[in-house]
């Protein structure tokens, strides 16, 4: 053990009681020589003041006793006595001597004897001493070690050498300072000779050696300090410039006080921080508002921890924002909190963005009304209030005429239609009543705490009536019509489900009853929907499995009494039900579009019966079919009909299309370029039902037609005054536009002698024969059967 260092008096005995070692500050104490010492005993040194032995017993003991020393006088010292654990020859100890008050050496004797050179090197910093030329005089090994250079190198060097360029003038300047001044002190970097850079605190004094003056310092590596306070320059300039907001409180006495705001922060809230600085930033929160929110964040300060939270804040201005906040505390090295940083971020415009999503997730785009999603949530919350005794109604609402309106004015034309229609509806129906879109043309009315059947009727048929009224979209006039379905629950349902169903059964049993109707729900009802479902499937295998039939009923000219033509007429051959009529099919095909590929079949039925006649060199024979609604909409009809008539190598000018009055009416700009297109075909033309519509003669005289059929109700009572004088100006009107005039649904004589007594050019009906098929319509052709005239 090296006791050099030490300005205690030690010296070491071992368990014999004999000195073996002993320091310099003992020798200076006691007074003694290393002659003196040597081969001396623990009692001839040291006496215990209570006269007890000393021995290895008292090792780690601490007591009071007299040194003797050199010259006979006593001193009076605490002792300690200490065991050498780690020395190789055991019972060694070490026995630490200090003077008591008033008997030690003084002060300045125990300096000079102070191990200066020893402690200068074993300094944690650097030491150093500089003379004026800036030459290092003495210093400490570190000062070698930083500079990467020998003990040699350095007194031949300037101090400035050490440094950068950039810091080299400051350094001069500051140790100058401390030869003008007495003092001085300055950070820089020391640069080794590989580069190795070290930040250090250099803190310098004036002195002298001798007659010579210097400056004497220390160097403490500061390097660590350095990047700690880079690092918080770093995240300084961060909050500065982050563009989420940031907020720093300061805990004290309970309070969370702002210390600091970033830039962002001013520009989110509009408050600057030297208006806000030492306030509470509860200030920004609305009362009333979030409540469970500002709980959550309160509890969190309160235990000192972290929280998020989003809730509504205001602005300077006033203004309301949605804040997404995050608050985490800020520990000291003792553990204590200290502060709180909060991060805050204005999410009002993903909140909007939420909510509109969460709008378009529960409403129809096009109208604003309910979606099928927020129906089903309300009637659900609405079926279980009427098991409680709150009864209800659902009403379905299909308007009538909205295909024809989209085919014809366009979807830009049928979107206003079903704006104007959500709107009628809404306003007739009460607040917390909901009115919602299913998709197209089909509404839904939910009508909550409804007080009977008779109030529920009168509302809907107010409403049926409303829909009725005309709607102008871009100069024109359109007429939706609607039909209505309702169900009341629980009556009728007790689950959504059931209740809607019932409510589609009502509907469609209005649609059944000739649309623009209110229909309630019977327990009936699902029969007839269900023939009505049966009938639609059946229709459809009905054209692939060939049960259809078309048969024909011909026509005959009133002067000669020849067959000169025949109007085609399908039939159904149901594999259950036997032979099924017109009327209950073609409304089912209509509704479902199924009378497209239906009047195909009808076309290409007659047009291979025209060309069994021609080939049997009966040329000039006509056969007429009706054409739909529908089919004459579609753009590609002409094209599609040309194909067909080039296929079967029938000449145009055989084939009659029949349309009904009302159906070109409906739209007679887009009926009269429709209809010239098929002229210009070389098909004729045929208006059906006549007379029994509204007709305008400017627009009849446009048509492009070659015949007017009389309506059969026009005969039902040709002895009548009203519809003989109707049935003879039909045919008086239709021969001044130079057009044919069939009358259809002749069954008597006496109808047939009025019609040849008013010059009708053609007839059919009963009375001459039935629709047959096409053997027996070639037979009675190829004979030359006629009617006697």
């Amino acid at each position: 053990m090296n006791l050099a260092p030490l300005p205690l008096a030690v010296f070491v005995v071992d368990a014999d009681g004999a000195v073996l070692s002993w320091n310099r500050a003992f020798e200076n104490l006691a007074g003694y020589g290393p002659d003196d010492m040597r081969g001396r005993k623990l009692d001839a040194v040291l006496a215990l003041d209570d006269g007890a032995p000393l021995a290895p017993a008292l090792a780690e003991v601490d007591m009071t006793g007299q040194l003797l020393c050199a010259g006979g006088h006593r001193m009076s010292v605490r002792l300690t006595f200490a065991p050498h654990s780690f020395d190789t020859a055991p019972g060694n100890y070490s026995v630490i001597l200090l003077p008591l008050p008033g008997q030690g050496p003084p002060r300045y004797a125990l300096l000079q004897d102070f191990p200066v050179a020893e402690l200068i090197e074993t300094l944690p910093c650097l030491f150093y001493v500089v003379d004026r030329s800036g030459h290092l005089l003495l210093w400490n090994r570190q000062v070698e070690n930083v500079l990467e250079r020998t003990g040699e190198e350095l007194p031949t060097m300037n101090v400035s050498e050490f440094f950068d360029d950039v810091e080299r003038q400051p350094v001069i300047d500051k140790i100058l300072a401390a030869f003008e001044h007495g003092s001085s002190s300055h950070e820089a970097d020391l640069v080794g000779r590989h580069g190795k850079r070290t930040s250090f605190l250099f803190n310098c004094a004036r002195t002298t050696l001798g007659n010579l003056p210097v400056v004497f310092g220390t160097g403490l590596d500061i390097s660590e300090r350095k990047k700690t306070e880079q690092g918080l320059r770093v995240s300084e300039r961060a909050m500065y410039s982050s563009v989420n907001a940031i907020l720093i409180t300061c805990c004290s006495h309970g309070e969370n006080l702002i210390e600091y705001v970033n830039p962002a922060f001013e520009q989110m809230t509009g408050y600057s921080l030297a208006e806000i600085k030492g306030r509470d930033p509860r200030f920004m929160r609305i009362e009333g508002c979030d409540m469970h929110e500002h709980q959550r964040i309160r509890m969190a300060l309160r235990a000192k921890q972290s929280v998020h939270a989003v809730l509504r804040n205001t602005r300077r201005n006033g203004e309301v924002f949605w804040n997404d906040l995050r608050i985490d505390p800020v520990v000291n090295i003792d553990g204590k909190v200290t502060h709180f940083v909060a991060v805050l971020n204005d999410v009002t415009q993903a909140r909007q963005y939420e909510r509109r999503l969460h709008h378009l997730a529960h409403h129809d785009a096009l109208t604003g009304l309910a979606n099928r999603t927020l129906l089903q949530e309300r009637l659900k919350i609405a079926v279980e209030s009427a098991q409680q005794g709150m009864p209800g109604a659902l009403a379905f609402v299909d308007l009538d005429n909205f295909k024809h309106i989209n085919d014809t004015f366009g979807h830009d034309v049928g979107d206003c239609v079903l704006r104007e229609i959500a709107n009628r509806l809404h306003a007739g129906v009460r607040e917390h009543d909901t009115v919602a879109r299913m998709g197209g043309d089909e509404f839904v009315l939910l009508i909550t705490e409804q007080a009977g059947e008779t109030v529920v009727a009168e509302l809907l048929e107010r409403l049926r009536r409303n829909l009725d009224r005309p709607i102008v979209v871009r100069g024109k006039e359109v007429i939706a019509g609607a039909s209505f379905g309702v169900a009341l629950f629980p009556r009728d349902g007790d689950t959504v489900d059931r209740v809607m169903r019932a409510a589609d059964s009502a509907m469609y049993h209005a649609k059944t009853l000739g649309k623009n109707n209110v229909q309630f729900y019977s327990i009936g009802l699902n029969e007839v929907v269900r023939q009505h479902l049966l009938l639609e499937a059946g229709l459809r295998n009905a054209i692939r499995n060939g049960e259809l039939a078309l048969g024909y009923q011909p026509k005959v000219d009133l002067r000669t009494g020849h067959v000169v033509g025949a109007e085609a007429l399908v039939r159904w051959n149901h594999p259950d039900e036997g032979l099924i009529g017109p009327d209950r099919f073609i409304p089912i095909a209509e509704e479902t579009g199924l009378i497209v590929p239906l009047g195909d079949w009808v076309i290409m039925q007659a047009c291979t019966t025209l060309q069994v006649l021609a080939a049997l060199g009966i040329a000039d024979f006509v056969i007429s079919v009706n054409l739909s609604p529908r089919q004459l909409r579609q753009r590609q009809f002409v094209e599609h009909l040309a194909a067909t008539l080039q296929h079967f190598h029938i000449h145009p000018s055989t084939l009659e299309l029949e349309v009904t009055e009302s159906q070109l009416m409906d739209n007679p700009a887009d009926a009269l370029e429709a209809l010239a297109q098929l002229k210009h075909l070389g098909v004729r033309l045929s208006i059906d039902d006549f007379g029994t519509g509204y007709s305008s003669l400017s627009y009849l005289q446009k048509f492009p037609v070659d015949v007017i059929k009389i309506d059969r109700s026009f005969l039902g009572d040709i002895a009548g005054e009203g519809n003989a004088v109707i049935t003879r100006a039909i045919i008086a009107l239709g021969h001044n536009l130079k057009l044919e005039v069939i009358a259809e649904g002749v069954e008597t004589r006496e109808q047939l002698s009025f019609l040849r007594d008013h010059d009708c050019d053609q007839m059919q009906g009963y009375y001459f024969s039935p629709a047959v098929p096409r053997d027996i319509l070639r037979n009675m052709v190829c004979s030359g059967l006629r009617m006697a005239v």
